[in-house]
């Protein structure tokens, strides 16, 4: 038998709801005991487009930023080669994949008492990996005839994506109070 999270009651199998206490213990219903569901209609549009924004840029990290013509060789790098403080917008891609995947099967989710918001965690992870990607952009290795390659443009794109639907709001907010 399992325990209710909140008041250590006994809950019904299958249940989703604490009869003793009415606290929501789960949303793995329909399924056998211990079977996880992903479901991706529990993600909203943002959670979409930021999950998907932040595998884009995990992977444009990986390819190559940057490229000098050397004459009979052309040398490249990655954005994690070029930058090694590009691994922090690394992990923290990683850290967004993952939670959207944890949000979608219902293993996750903020504490009521938390003194920040889900958006508002998301929004401040999706800001440092925007800076932390412009800088990089902006940085180019070397001297001159050092260019962009697609995956600096790849990796700038995503995390202006991924920070936009969740910058928004705030701002759309802030104009509203102003006003």
């Amino acid at each position: 038998m399992a325990a209710c999270s909140n008041c250590q009651g006994v809950l019904p199998v299958g249940a989703t709801v604490c009869p003793s206490c009415g606290t929501t213990v789960g949303t793995r219903s329909g399924g056998a005991p211990g079977q996880i569901k992903f479901d991706m209609s529990a993600l909203s549009h943002t959670d979409k487009i930021v999950g998907v924004a932040s595998l884009v840029l995990l992977v444009s990290l990986f390819l190559t930023w940057f490229s000098y013509n050397a004459g009979i060789v052309v040398l490249t790098a990655s954005g994690l080669s070029a930058h090694g403080y590009l691994y922090i917008p690394l992990l923290i891609s990683i850290a967004i994949v993952v939670l959207m995947a944890l949000s979608a099967t219902g293993l996750w989710s903020l504490p009521g008492n938390a003194s920040v918001n889900r958006d508002q965690l998301l929004l401040t992870a999706t800001t440092i990996s925007f800076v932390l990607v412009l800088i990089g952009f902006l940085s180019k290795p070397g001297g001159s005839g050092v260019g962009w390659n697609f995956g600096a443009f790849l990796g700038l794109a995503a995390a202006v994506v991924a920070l936009v639907p969740l910058a928004r709001p705030v701002i759309q907010a802030r104009r509203g109070r102003s006003s």
